[in-house]
Parts: structure tokens; C-alpha cells; sequence
């Protein structure tokens, strides 16, 4: 019997979700800050995402014309670095030779198979080898700013992280 009823069950959920329609999302991607989580050194961050068209990701192939390695797409995951000064608010963290402190990823080909090729999901990333400005000891306190930017070069609205405090 219970079988039986767990057999029903399945057939009702697959004839209802097939009735469903399809999510639909913006062909823009749309980001939002999930957590930060603090090991040691290195941390990791964690957004929710959904993207309309499926564009999401790049292949290792991907290295030509925008996605060249010179180029600012050649990255689709962009982390800005702030560290907060008393004085003047949140600034722009900066490396050794005064430039801004950018972690840059690329994240992989996420393209969904079939008819509805919108996205949702979430993506992880570890910032290693540390992920505060190890040269700023004035600043305790920090927070990311993150944009994610699709194949077609649609970027994302930009998040800011939770504010952490090393």
C-alpha cells in the first residue's frame, strides 16, 4: 500500500510540475550576497544568482577577443576590496605599488541543456592566499563589492558584502 501511494505520489508531482511554467528570469544577470565565511588566511563568499538566457560561464577555450587574457572580460567574477578608515569612510583597499585590490575569477560554463535555458543557482569562491590586505594594519574592518558579468557582457547588479570585521 505504501508503495502504491508513494507511486502516486511521483506520477502526481511529474504530471503538476510538467503544468508549471517555466521560470523566467532577466537576460541580465542578477546577483545577491549569501555568506562570508573566515578560514584562517583565506575566506570564501557565496552569491545566488539567476540570469534569464543561460549565459553564464566561460569555457577554458574562451580567450579570444573580449575573453582574451588582457582584456577586462577575460574575468567574469569581479570581488572589489574596501577596508574602513575612521576618517574618510570605506576606501579602496591598495597593494604595495598603490594599485586597487580586485580578486578576479572565471567562472566556469554553466550553460543549462534543453528548451528553458534560464538560471538560478549559487556560486562559491575562495579568496586564498588571504583575503584581507595583509600590508594595511590600520583597517580591521572590510566588506567585498561583487559584479558578475554573462557572455554577452551583461554585468550584473553590484552586491556588497556583510561587513567583517578580522
Amino acid at each position: 500500500m505504501a508503495t502504491k501511494i508513494s507511486f502516486i505520489l511521483l506520477l502526481f508531482s511529474l504530471i503538476l510540475s510538467s503544468c508549471l511554467k517555466p521560470e523566467e528570469f532577466p537576460l541580465e544577470p542578477i546577483i545577491k550576497f549569501e555568506q562570508f565565511t573566515a578560514y584562517q588566511d583565506s575566506g570564501v563568499v557565496v552569491i545566488s544568482f539567476t540570469d534569464g538566457d543561460g549565459d553564464i560561464g566561460l569555457k577554458e577555450s574562451d580567450t579570444l577577443g573580449d575573453f582574451s587574457p588582457n582584456e577586462t572580460f577575460h574575468h567574469n567574477l569581479f570581488i572589489q576590496y574596501y577596508e574602513k578608515d575612521d576618517v574618510l569612510g570605506w576606501v579602496s583597499g591598495k597593494t604595495p605599488d598603490g594599485k586597487d585590490i580586485e580578486f578576479l575569477y572565471r567562472v566556469p560554463n554553466l550553460t543549462p541543456n534543453g528548451k528553458n535555458t534560464a538560471l538560478k543557482g549559487e556560486i562559491e569562491v575562495t579568496i586564498e592566499p588571504t583575503y584581507y590586505n595583509p600590508i594595511s594594519s590600520e583597517s580591521d574592518t572590510i566588506k567585498y563589492l561583487i559584479t558578475l558579468a554573462d557572455r554577452s557582457l551583461k554585468l550584473s547588479n553590484t552586491v556588497e558584502s556583510r561587513v567583517i570585521t578580522r
